[in-house]
């Protein structure tokens, strides 16, 4: 089948999925399998071959056997067939040349020597003349040069075709440095001889055609010389059989093969001395230390104090943190004022400005994030015992109103049957004339004007899986909203992230507001309307789930939209000593927090806002009062001011300018707490003393935001850890020099500079070596990362 396709085609048709992108596909790429769906670049060269490029900087040959190809399908084979996209893009490709480069033909070609550069079937892709420029092959008897004339295609090492046969037959190949000194060598030895073109030309691709070869290397007797053949043995060591470098004796300075040769060496003396040579072993080096791992430090957090938890909820907070083998009260404490929010829900609302009429409702999302000893579960499930306590007395009084219901559809059932019998009986009167249409009308008013009662509606205060159909049919009867709870939130976060999961993360973008209705309609369902969508959210996450949903949050995809931000009570504690514990509950503070939670659940919102709502008033709702004004004002002109400087990435930047209702939704929460325990003054207006708590609550929050958005965060220790994941993965091998490194492209190595940190990090520990290079005859040195033994292997 692969004689009918092109080679754009036979890689096309090995993906498993792909997408068209401008000028180019797009796919996974098979070799690394990442996360990213257009991770590997596809494109029709001008000459027809395939052009692939992973933008993780996987290898060509991985890229290959995970696709089960070989090099030459990704090139036309002999005169070999162009697909019609080829050729349409080969005419394009050459449009623009016309303008901006002169497209030559051979006779137009400046003379000298050229030597041809093919695939591994033979066909020429460019020509080089000799030492000096490279023309690129645009078409038959078209050649194209400028500078970097190669840069966007794959380059091959000087009889390619040779070399592969050469390999298979397990004859020893020999690598030199000059292109002419290939054509010795295989004129005047008989041997299989190849070359990348130059000293500054060879790529580590290159080294996949050796595998298993028996090298011999020449170096011309200078010091780019030299330098060319160590990068090529120290690269072939990872494949070849076996690598020699063989120095012949008697050059004089710059001298090669060639002149070697032809200054009366003979055959027998060549192979004699390749034969005495040793194998090659890496110049010996300075000693290497024992390398430090590289420990990334969580930014630092600020302690719960425990004068943050409203008194109400005080010492149940803390009787619970204790009972749960000392787990941290930043767990329940968080907990707590999550389910408090949930309970007020949209039973009322809070205008942190004096004159607009923006409403804040007080739905929170909140998660506590610790790793799986660290308690939070069970700190959680303590936290909705009292939720759950009134779900099952709700639960009792629906089934107690499913009675009622019952024996009140029995007498509907009863009086319809005996007017029914009714009905009859007259209208045989009415046939007899013994009673008048009339009394038939007054039967049949009375059969319409017998109604069905509601079924009641249980009262739901917690879902915890739901398809968004579901959800908004719970929200139409419970118009106040409902918690989400999810013990680990990944698995909810993850399944918003799926195809075909798109309107379920568009209801809950929308949910977070609390005040934006919904409708939905679905065949089988028909349609819902649902006037306000209010769903607060809960549950716990691991540490590192969280850093990878984190990383999306800071791409330019679709898990960019700011569902992250929304979770704005997530707090990561430092994880405490193990402290077993095996204490009685503290009775009284249980029954007093179960009290203030069943008070929130039937808030008398008359009496906390002070007035009866009006028609016009949606959401009733407090100000908050002079003093308290004044601090919430303070606080967001001193917050933002430091937000919008530009001090923090785009995604916290996000994060943080949503703490403006993170404000008003917990000074919400603390008044209506210490409202429904009866504190003197609470309700009516939010006070100074519940504004401050918001105050410190937010601060502390901020803390414990950038220790969880700090994997992305650019200093240069997570530089580093990014340049030893690199290192790690064989991106960046021994030897490379640190300017290829940063034009790369890579997130957080993108400049020089960035470079620079993460390297000096990576040094400091032992783990990297930078090494300036000088050039032999003047020019600039160059830098090149020389890595610790460990990270070779």
């Amino acid at each position: 089948m692969h004689e009918e396709l092109s080679p754009l085609e036979k890689v096309l048709d090995r993906l498993e999925d792909y997408k068209v992108r401008k000028d180019e596909y797009r796919a996974r790429c098979p070799a690394h399998n990442g996360n990213s769906d257009d991770s590997l670049s596809i494109k029709e060269g001008d000459d027809g071959r395939a052009l692939l490029i992973c933008h993780a900087h996987c290898e060509i040959e991985d890229i290959l056997e995970a696709l089960d190809l070989g090099m030459t399908d990704l090139f036309v084979q002999g005169k070999g067939h162009h697909s019609p996209g080829a050729a349409k893009k080969s005419k394009k490709a050459a449009g623009p040349g016309d303008e901006k480069h002169k497209i030559l033909t051979t006779d137009e070609l400046p003379d000298g020597t050229y030597w041809e550069f093919t695939s591994p079937a033979g066909e020429v892709l460019y020509i080089q003349r000799h030492k000096r420029e490279y023309y690129r092959k645009v078409g038959e008897d078209r050649w194209v040069t400028y500078k970097g004339v190669l840069d966007d295609i794959a380059q091959v090492l000087y009889g390619l075709p040779e070399l592969i046969d050469g390999v298979r037959a397990g004859k020893t190949v020999y690598h030199l440095e000059g292109l002419k000194d290939v054509e010795t060598a295989r004129k005047k030895l008989g041997v299989v001889a190849t070359t990348s073109g130059s000293t500054s030309s060879w790529r580590p691709e290159f080294r996949s055609h050796y595998t298993g070869a028996d090298v011999v290397i020449i170096p011309d007797k200078d010091t780019p010389g030299r330098k060319y053949a160590e990068a090529v043995a120290r690269d072939l060591l990872r494949v070849a059989r076996s690598v020699k470098v063989v120095e012949l004796p008697g050059l004089d300075k710059g001298g090669d093969l060639t002149d070697w040769l032809d200054a009366g060496h003979t055959q027998d003396e060549f192979f004699a001395l390749v034969e005495e040579s040793p194998a090659y072993g890496p110049e010996e080096e300075e000693p290497w230390s024992e390398p430090v791992p590289l420990e990334i430090k969580l930014p630092n957090i600020r302690p719960l104090d425990e004068l943050m938890v409203p008194e109400p909820l005080r010492e149940w907070v803390l009787d619970t943190s204790r009972r749960m083998d000392n787990a941290p009260p930043d767990f329940a404490a968080a907990a707590a004022i999550v389910v408090a929010g949930a309970l007020l829900g949209r039973k009322v609302g809070v205008r942190p400005k004096r004159n607009d009429d923006w409403t804040v409702i007080s739905n929170l999302w909140g998660g506590l994030v610790g790793l799986p000893a660290s308690m939070k579960t069970p700190t959680l499930n303590q936290v909705l015992r009292p939720v759950k306590r009134l779900a099952a007395e709700a639960r009792e009084r629906h089934e107690e109103a499913l009675k009622e219901h019952e024996l009140d559809m029995m007498v509907v059932s009863a009086e319809r049957a005996a007017l029914k019998k009714e009905l009859e009986a007259t209208a045989k009167k009415v046939v007899s004339a013994s009673a008048s249409r009339g009394d038939l009308n007054g039967i049949r008013a009375d059969l319409e004007d017998l109604e069905e009662p509601d079924p009641p509606m249980a009262r739901r205060y917690t879902t915890n899986d739901t398809s968004i159909e579901k959800m908004a049919e719970l929200l139409m009867y419970n118009p106040d909203g409902l918690l989400l709870y999810r013990d680990e939130l990944t698995g909810w976060l993850r399944s918003l992230d799926k195809a075909g999961h798109e309107a379920a993360r568009a209801f809950y973008l929308e949910a977070w507001n609390g005040d934006g209705s919904h409708e939905v309609d679905r065949i089988g369902r028909g349609s819902l309307f649902v006037k306000a969508v209010c769903v607060s959210i809960l549950g716990g996450i691991q540490p590192g789930p969280l850093s990878s949903y984190v990383e999306g949050a800071f791409d330019d995809g679709e898990s960019a939209d700011g569902l992250l931000q929304r979770l704005q009570v997530l707090v990561y504690p430092d994880r405490g000593c193990f402290d077993p514990t095996d204490l009685s509950p503290d009775l009284d503070a249980r029954d007093r927090a179960y009290k203030v939670f069943k008070e929130l659940a039937d808030l008398d919102v008359e009496q906390f806002v002070g007035h009866a709502p009006g028609e016009a008033e949606e959401v009733p709702y407090l100000n908050f009062d002079d003093r308290a004004q004044e601090v919430f004002n303070d606080w967001r002109a001193a917050f933002e001011g430091e937000i919008v400087a530009g001090n923090y990435p785009a995604a916290l930047e996000s994060h943080f300018m949503k703490y403006r209702s993170l404000f008003a939704s917990l000074a919400l929460v603390f008044e209506a707490i210490d409202f429904v325990d009866g504190v003197e003054g609470a309700g009516v207006v939010i006070t100074k003393m519940n504004a401050a708590r918001a105050y410190v609550w937010c601060e502390y929050l901020r803390l414990h935001a950038v220790r969880i958005y700090s994997p992305m965060l650019d200093t240069p220790e997570r530089r580093a850890e990014v340049l030893l994941k690199r290192i790690h993965r064989g991106d960046v091998e021994d030897g490379t020099k640190t300017r290829d490194i940063w034009r790369r492209g890579w997130s957080r190595l993108g400049t020089a500079g960035d470079l620079v940190e993460a390297m000096a990090v990576l040094e400091g520990l032992g783990w990297v070596r930078r090494e300036e290079i000088k050039p032999n005859e003047g020019g600039r040195p160059s830098e090149i990362l020389r890595l610790h033994p460990e990270l070779r292997e």
